[in-house]
């Protein structure tokens, strides 16, 4: 058993808090003190998430944390970063899952050579129909991958003793740049349109949604081959109707963040193939188009 430290009460954190609690002893981590617990709903059983509640203000000094997941915005990841930073213990593990694409490097760089840096990427579906609550609505996919040479030397022990009996189904990938890339991909095809349309993410099967998403990933996978990542339209084409599938009924987060008018990270999703094509000297205009109308909202 793990004591494992989760930084961000979002879906997705609720949502695996309460899958690894089963086996491990779990502390949420939030910015402002509630009082009340956090639920986890699959179906018509709701249950407690069990897990201590604690503000991040409160950790004192001498507080070492061993096991840390950060799920955050990933405008959010560095600031999230250096709040939990001095707290990870000589060999700590640090997980990070979001949306889209960042610069790993600044993280990567503050770690000491025994420190761990790793990234899951699930397209598990799961919406906070209030504040303390998660409900499961899809399930899919979880892959757990290493981000420096500490975890790589060790990925294997870590994915057995924390994520492999807790979170199904789930496996290891052993090319972090393709695992990145291939989430970036599903973000691309689904969380934009969803936001724009305000539709779940089943809906992107009708027909009349199957050239944009082309599109959109077409240019993604020129973007990809040119920085040497192999991802054909074939397959990221699979991969993202496969997540529509098994999160048909669930609603983007970007979706939910233009609907309670929140800043979305249309950045990191469009707005990284966007930035990258201009340093190819490419154009992408569908994702070009999409970046530009996201933010557009953005300031409404």
């Amino acid at each position: 058993m793990a004591n494992i430290h989760i930084l961000g009460a979002g879906a997705v954190g609720l949502s695996l808090a309460f899958h690894l609690s089963g086996k491990h002893q779990i502390t949420i981590l939030t910015r402002k003190s509630k009082k009340q617990p956090f639920y986890y709903q699959e179906n018509a059983l709701k249950e407690k998430i069990d897990a201590k509640v604690i503000e991040v203000s409160s950790l004192r000094p001498q507080t070492k944390i061993d096991t840390c997941m950060i799920f955050v915005k990933s405008y959010q990841l560095n600031d999230a970063f250096k709040t939990i930073q001095p707290f990870l213990s000589q060999h700590a593990n640090l997980i990070i899952s979001h949306n889209g694409i960042t610069d790993l490097s600044t993280i990567s760089k503050v770690l000491t050579s025994t420190q761990s840096l790793f990234f899951i990427s699930t397209s598990r579906g799961a919406l906070k129909p209030a504040y303390n609550e998660v409900k499961q609505t899809g399930i899919g996919d979880t892959f757990f991958g290493a981000c420096n040479d500490a975890a790589k030397n060790k990925v294997s022990d870590v994915f057995d003793s924390l994520i492999a009996e807790s979170i199904l189904p789930s496996a290891i990938h052993h090319n972090i740049n393709l695992l990145r890339w291939q989430k970036l991909m599903v973000n691309i095809a689904i969380n934009p349109l969803t936001a724009l349309e305000q539709i779940p993410n089943g809906q992107l099967l009708k027909p009349q949604y199957a050239i944009k998403v082309m599109n959109l990933l077409n240019e993604a996978c020129l973007i990809a081959n040119h920085l040497g990542i192999n991802i054909t339209l074939k397959q990221a084409l699979n991969n993202a109707y496969t997540v529509m599938r098994q999160t048909r009924l669930n609603n983007s987060s970007m979706a939910q963040d233009i609907k309670q008018g929140r800043q979305t990270e249309i950045g990191a999703i469009c707005g990284y193939i966007v930035n990258e094509a201009e340093k190819l000297g490419l154009n992408v205009p569908h994702n070009q188009a999409l970046l530009k109308t996201i933010k557009q909202i953005e300031l409404v």
